[in-house]
């Protein structure tokens, strides 16, 4: 019988591997389940919906391949759906019934588009010649978008491939009872063995007249040969069942010492525990898409649009280059610093303008919206010195196929007062109307008033709207500095102050306190004229530099520019107005008429 368990235990434990390894070989299913392209009219863009890839679960893997320039992108879906517009593309659906992708061509009224690469909308973006192959990874509200050129038609072969659940959770357990039958059926086999050599020893028979032996003859010759030394003979290894046994007992330990490394891999096991998300470049991206699909940009796209920023303003500063500055600026931010360039130079000596940074970002605060134009407040510290005040950029698109351009850079003011509490940048900000009464003052009385205030001062009627206390701006652009500025001015000449309307937009963005961070912009235009026919006049450093005069009969203005951020409570508050940042500078200069 204990031959009988020992072949049991033999079978079970080679049935047991067997199918065990089977699991993972020849029962194995496929890793991947692929859905390819099988016909596509022509159209300069292939529109991929979030849907269509995620028809299945996992991570996927896009392939397309094509004649020329391969371009894809990704984004929130929303985005690339205004990107596309009113252009002719075809969007790729997945069938459940064949396995495949089928495409439905959308006429539009575009049949060329420009190129995507560069769009601040886009999370990725990834390029090839003939071929392109990339994980996507994304989570649902991402779709992508496929392009050649935006001349020829986009490419035709695509195909997505989704990975399988192919894990054989009982491979594990089933090699492991195989190995542990296994070691158990060797054991019973020795045990049978042995127990079979200890029955199969020498048995005495009993009966009646039973002889003695016969004691042996005497011999001579065999007694002188058995004295005789015997020759040495060569050390030969000690052989016996014992060694043997040693020798068979190697055999079963590699086999079961393979089948154990074998068995190691988790996907072989059955998880007890519920699975986790695996984490990946996207980690976490499902819950914050779906908290920013009204917020006119993510956190990670705004880190990518500040480094350009902060680039095109390096290069542009340094080779006084208008026009590169004009692709990532526009409005007050723009003039400002146009006219920089301008006094630079004709003087290297004049200061550059406040270096962009693009990091680390103190605060951001997009506007809460999927339509455009769409705005975003950001402010930026100094990343080498913290002493120095952080600079607040407003950002604007006009468009979905136009990228975000500076509009305010402001330069806080060095105050204890508590910056006003926003929203988190998942949640972003409702943007006020410029005639919104729901504020202590609309945004355009804002205006109205502060410049009164500038021109009067304390005198104003306005003032006490406003926290003039912890106003420093006013001692730059106050009447006390205009009256240094015109006591200044010597000979038959008259200095005239004039306000100047700003080329900027009122962007209000609600605080948490149903307030608004505003910004506006407006100016001061200075006018010097002669006051005897035919006097000549000496132009200052500013016209000077900005036009080469050097004198002049008929007179010379300078246009200042203000850029001001206020925090502006809600009606009914006993808050006053308060002037948050302020940047000023010549916006333009010249000679009279």
């Amino acid at each position: 019988m204990r031959f009988v368990a020992a072949i049991v235990s033999f079978v079970l434990a080679f049935v047991l591997i067997g199918l065990g390894l089977a699991q993972r070989t020849v029962f194995a299913g496929p890793e991947r389940l692929v859905a390819e392209t099988s016909s596509m009219d022509d159209a300069p863009l292939t529109l991929i919906e979030s849907e269509t890839l995620h028809a299945h679960d996992g991570r996927q893997r896009l392939n397309i391949s094509g004649p020329g320039d391969i371009v894809a992108v990704y984004g929130r879906t929303a985005d690339v759906q205004a990107w596309v517009g009113e252009a002719s593309h075809n969007v790729l659906t997945f069938d459940e019934e064949s396995g495949s992708l089928e495409a439905e061509l959308v006429e539009g009224e575009e049949e060329t588009v420009p190129s995507a690469l560069g769009s601040d909308l886009w999370l990725a973006e990834y390029t090839g010649e003939a071929a392109l192959t990339f994980m996507a990874n994304v989570p649902e509200g991402i779709s992508v978008l496929v392009m050649s050129d935006g001349e020829e038609a986009a490419p035709k072969d695509v195909s997505i491939a989704w990975p399988l659940d192919n894990r054989t959770p009982w491979a594990g357990p089933l090699i492991v009872a195989g190995v542990v039958l296994l070691v158990a059926g060797i054991g019973l086999y020795l045990w049978a063995l042995s127990h079979w050599r200890r029955m199969r020893g020498p048995r005495r028979k009993s009966g009646k007249g039973q002889k003695m032996p016969r004691p042996p003859k005497y011999s001579a010759r065999k007694a002188a040969k058995a004295v005789r030394p015997a020759a040495p003979q060569p050390d030969a290894p000690a052989r016996g069942r014992r060694s043997g046994r040693a020798r068979i007992a190697v055999v079963p330990g590699l086999l079961v010492g393979s089948l154990l490394f074998t068995g190691c891999s988790p996907d072989m096991w059955p998880r007890i525990d519920a699975p986790e998300p695996s984490p990946s470049a996207t980690a976490g991206a499902e819950a914050s898409v779906t908290a920013l699909k009204d917020v006119a940009v993510t956190e990670a796209q705004l880190r990518t649009i500040m480094a350009d920023i902060a680039t095109v303003a390096t290069e542009a500063d340094a080779a006084l280059d208008a026009d590169l500055l004009a692709t990532r600026f526009e409005g007050p931010a723009l003039e400002m610093r146009k006219s920089n360039y301008v006094m630079r130079a004709a003087d290297g000596a004049q200061p550059a303008p406040t270096t962009v940074h693009a990091e680390p970002i103190a605060l951001s605060l997009p506007q809460q919206t999927d339509a455009w134009p769409r705005v975003a407040l950001v402010i930026v510290q100094d990343p080498e010195d913290e002493t120095v005040v952080p600079m607040a950029y407003v950002l604007q698109q006009e468009s979905p196929r136009e990228n975000y351009r500076v509009q305010y850079g402001v330069k806080l003011q060095a105050t204890e007062a508590p910056f006003p509490q926003v929203a988190a940048e998942t949640v972003g900000a409702v943007r006020y109307s410029p005639d919104n009464k729901f504020l202590k003052l609309t945004p355009e009385q804002v205006a109205a008033a502060y410049a009164d205030v500038l021109l009067n001062g304390t005198a104003s009627e306005y003032a006490e709207e406003f926290d003039l206390e912890n106003d420093s701006f006013l001692a730059i652009a106050g009447p006390d500095a205009r009256a240094t500025r015109a006591a200044a001015v010597s000979g038959p000449v008259a200095l005239a102050t004039t306000p100047a309307e700003g080329t900027g937009e009122r962007i209000a963005l609600a605080t948490n306190d149903t307030g608004a961070l505003l910004t506006l912009n407006f100016g001061d235009t200075e006018t010097v004229t002669p006051t005897e026919a035919g006097a000549t006049i000496s132009v200052g450093p500013t016209v000077k530099l900005m036009t080469g005069l050097t004198e002049t009969t008929k007179g010379v203005f300078v246009t200042y520019g203000y850029q001001l951020l206020f925090y502006v409570p809600p009606a009914g508050s006993d808050e006053k107005i308060r002037l948050i940042g302020a940047t000023e500078g010549v916006t333009a200069a010249g000679e009279l008429p």
